[in-house]
């Protein structure tokens, strides 16, 4: 029976990364469809749209920018107070904790694992301007995009004194939930004033200003990244590719998995 579940859970990963193989896949084939537009040519076609429309009319068109974004008020990240436009921080903690076992003629034995968790994650965004030297600038709402950060800030910082003491006490005589070894702080970042790479739906519907945002068809790529475009494709390939090897690992084992369990072999 146990062998059945583990199959199960085993093909339902296959169909896990397969979906994921296939937004990577699309990923790619869609940076590199889309041509790099220059701002100042999408907002002469979007003056001549609402000189004729009106404020509010338009969207639909998907559109590939490269430039500097910027705002006048940056968020600061939260471990390094770094100006920035969009930050994921976090805190893990590493702990050691009894973990208890017992073998098939029922007796018991105990030992000290080491084990993390995630105490805390935080992450913040805004929108900014777009600049590509071109003569003309848009705004930017990263809401709902696929985000490439740079790994900004990452601390491990081990737990001393009384707290340390106290935990490892109450663990050892009262059953207590693990004793803190320390806890890691990271940041991810897009800084203020950063290179970045915009592929997203060019609106002014919900802001009245050109605004690169969320595709409004489902589906659609929206990708807001600090690499390069090249970068972006061969990541997503890669990427792919690992989930391809992995789905397929996962169904045949799952398979034979399930195969063993039904003639009860394990």
């Amino acid at each position: 029976m146990i062998a059945i579940i583990i199959g199960v859970i085993l093909i339902g990963l296959a169909v896990f990364l397969y979906y994921n193989r296939q937004n990577a896949l699309n990923k790619s084939l869609d940076v590199r469809y889309y041509e790099t537009s220059k701002i100042s040519e999408s907002s002469e076609i979007y003056k001549s749209v609402k000189a004729e429309l009106g404020e509010g009319h338009y969207s639909g068109n998907i559109v590939e920018f490269k430039g500097i974004g910027s705002t006048e008020k940056p968020l600061l990240s939260e471990h390094t107070e770094t100006e920035c436009l969009y930050y994921y921080a976090s805190v893990e903690r590493k702990y050691e904790a009894e973990e208890e076992t017992r073998d098939s003629e029922g007796r018991v034995s105990r030992r000290w694992v080491t084990r993390t968790e995630t105490v805390s994650s935080n992450e913040k965004m805004k929108t900014f301007t777009l600049n590509d030297g071109s003569g003309a600038k848009v705004l930017v709402n990263p809401e709902g995009a696929s985000i490439d950060a740079i790994d900004h800030y990452s601390e491990y910082r081990p737990e001393k004194g009384n707290r340390a003491i106290a935990e490892t006490l109450t663990s050892a005589f009262l059953g207590g939930g693990g004793r803190t070894l320390g806890y890691t702080y990271t940041e991810r970042i897009i800084p203020n004033n950063a290179k970045i790479y915009v592929l997203g739906e060019l609106s002014d519907k919900e802001t009245g200003k050109l605004t690169v945002k969320r595709p409004s068809e489902a589906g659609k790529t929206f990708i807001v990244s600090v690499k390069s475009e090249e970068q972006i494709v061969e990541d997503a390939n890669s990427s792919a590719a690992w989930q391809l090897y992995g789905g397929i690992a996962s169904a045949v084992i799952g398979v034979i998995a399930i195969i063993l369990g039904a003639l009860k072999i394990v």
